[in-house]
């Protein structure tokens, strides 16, 4: 091996160079990672395709680079703790999203349809805020419906019928002909 191969690899063997020689930090996470070894292979395949046999041979050369970085720093133990802990925190920050997603499908509003004019409401308004229509309860519905005015006035007049003939029936002296 050559001196300046010697000195390369002592370089590559220290994790925190190879870090910094890919652009990289140790707080980098996983996919980061991948992402920066990824786009520097593409950026070397793609110098090899230069027509200069002199690009194309550096390009080779810092696509061996690269991946020797590459594996080293996925080798190590630092890169290896990181990447579990960093699958633990997507997998708990993945069940946070899930939980925060199924309680705001909670929180949303039923919807009914406005009795006047059809359109879609909330369940809880009291006035359609199309037509201005008041919306009923179903309670408040058949209230409406049982002591309409029309039904008041048979009851009134069943009522006075009744009593009438009430009083008629204990008073048969009250009735002359």
């Amino acid at each position: 091996m050559s001196e300046p191969e010697k000195n390369l690899m002592e370089i590559y063997d220290d994790i925190d160079l190879c870090y910094k020689v890919m652009g990289l930090t140790f707080s980098d996470p996983p996919d980061r990672v991948d992402k920066v070894y990824n786009d520097l292979v593409a950026k070397y395949t793609r110098e090899l395709h230069v027509a200069a046999p002199e690009s194309r041979q550096n390009a080779q050369s810092n696509i061996d680079q690269v991946r020797d970085l590459y594996e080293r720093i996925t080798n190590s133990l630092i890169y290896k703790d990181y990447a579990r802990e960093y699958e633990k925190y997507k997998q708990l920050k993945a069940e946070q999203t899930k939980d925060k997603k199924q309680k705001d499908v909670e929180k949303q509003p039923e919807f009914i349809r406005c009795p006047y004019c059809s359109k879609q409401i909330a369940a809880e308004l009291k006035v359609c805020v199309y037509c201005r229509g008041k919306i009923l309860t179903p309670t408040e519905l058949l209230m409406l419906k049982v002591f309409s005015t029309k039904n008041m006035i048979i009851a009134a007049v069943v009522i006075v019928l009744i009593a009438a003939g009430v009083i008629l029936a204990l008073n048969p002296q009250l009735i002359k002909f």
